[in-house]
């Protein structure tokens, strides 16, 4: 039995995640998958692909009588009146093979093919789900390289019921962090077993979709083929080398090749290469609020998802095999924290969770797979340890249900609202 749900393990992720997406747009507990920031990342779509407008205009005549409400983050730049996307193309490139599946089966069926139809919703729901576990088997494709069987699949059942990733994978679906973090899951796979005869080419492009599903996450790929440029074999020695150096160059140049389609646009757009499309929203990092990123009822990481300080801890037992990615995995969990304590919207809106940190949630298997390794050997702890986790587990799964259902405030909640709605029914 334990052998078969080894060779399974992917696919259960897949039926589970499938029949926890069909719970959530059941009775409409979630509305459309295409709604509040899943619908600027999603809308270059219909208007390219159906309006053939670059401008995004056509869509917005269409649905919203030619101006995108305040909600969508849309903004006209003011000199040239040209309408500016808050989100990058990356998302909507990534979704584009589901959306032309999407576009047959409404032609084919005779309904309307605006791009809006429960086809084209559904296809970009299916698609955030595709990619979590697309990146859940790149993640089990790494640890297996390093841990048991049996570390890995505990460390990924971890990962997708104890923290929000399975609401990433289903509810919210169509936000950006379940493609980012199946870009990042694929990046790490690739960069440990890259040898310098092959996989530059794919680095290259995975590192500038990462850039262009969400431009603050260059930080990933600048961390993840630094790391090879310094220390190319796996005895985790820190030194500059040849090929590791050739790799960073040829991956960079690549990235910027990919990333450029989104530069263009904004050029189009506004007569600049380089834009703020956040408008007004800044960065306040003079007054980072860490602690509420972190600890606080107010989506605070390790509040809603407890598990991953086990994954922090694990970041100091890694094996020898994984050592040299140990600097990188702290220089970006650092800087991610500095950047999300910084956003002037720290909490980012509505979320279970804070979603901000799922793009990043491949860095901390690695130490969740360290910390259950390290432990694996002495049986009491083990116990006690699988214990607390399943219980965390459970408790994780049952506040996302809370959450889908508005029993949990979806922004805002304090201390006092959390326990007097602690294990509360729906």
């Amino acid at each position: 039995m334990r052998t078969w749900l080894h060779q399974h393990f992917v696919l259960l992720t897949a039926v589970l995640c499938l029949a926890g997406y069909v719970y959530a747009y059941t009775e409409g507990r979630a509305g459309t998958p295409i709604r509040s920031d899943a619908f600027s990342y999603y809308v270059y779509l219909p208007s390219f692909l159906l309006y053939h407008d670059l401008t995004l205009q056509a869509v917005a005549d269409d649905c919203c009588g030619g101006e995108f409400p305040s909600w969508t983050g849309f903004m006209r730049w003011p000199r040239t009146h040209r309408w500016v996307n808050v989100h990058p193309i990356g998302e909507a490139i990534l979704i584009a093979p589901f959306f032309v599946i999407a576009h047959v089966l409404t032609r084919w069926t005779n309904l309307s093919p605006d791009g809006f139809t429960p086809y084209y919703q559904h296809a970009a729901g299916l698609a955030g789900l595709f990619y979590t576990v697309f990146g859940i088997w790149c993640l089990r494709r790494l640890l297996l390289r390093h841990f048991t069987p049996g570390v890995t699949d505990a460390t990924l059942a971890t990962l997708l019921l104890g923290t929000s990733l399975f609401h990433y994978a289903t509810f919210d679906s169509t936000w950006s962090h379940a493609f980012s973090f199946a870009l990042f899951s694929l990046l790490l796979d690739l960069a440990d077993r890259w040898t310098p005869d092959r996989g530059a080419l794919a680095i290259g492009i995975i590192s500038g979709f990462i850039v262009l599903v969400r431009h603050t996450n260059v930080i990933i790929p600048i961390a993840v083929v630094g790391t090879l440029a310094i220390s190319s074999n796996r005895s985790g020695r820190l030194r500059l080398h040849p090929e590791g150096v050739r790799l960073a160059l040829t991956a960079a140049v690549i990235a910027t090749i990919v990333v450029l389609p989104q530069v263009f646009l904004y050029e189009s757009a506004t007569h600049r290469w380089f834009v703020n499309s956040y408008g007004s929203d800044r960065f306040t990092f003079t007054s980072p609020h860490v602690a509420g990123v972190l600890v606080s009822p107010r989506r605070g990481l390790f509040f809603w998802a407890p598990v991953l300080l086990f994954g922090v801890a694990g970041l100091l037992m890694t094996p020898r095999s994984l050592g040299r990615w140990v600097p990188a995995a702290t220089a970006i969990l650092a800087i991610e924290i500095y950047l999300i304590a910084s956003w002037n919207e720290w909490q980012f809106g509505a979320s279970y969770g804070h979603r901000g940190f799922v793009d990043v949630y491949p860095l901390l298997v690695i130490g969740l797979a360290s910390c259950y390794t390290r432990i694996a050997p002495r049986p009491v702890i083990r116990s006690a340890v699988a214990t607390l986790v399943t219980v965390l587990c459970a408790l994780s799964m049952f506040q996302m249900l809370q959450y889908w259902h508005g029993v949990l405030p979806m922004i805002d909640i304090t201390w006092r609202q959390y326990t007097s709605i602690f294990l509360q029914p729906w």
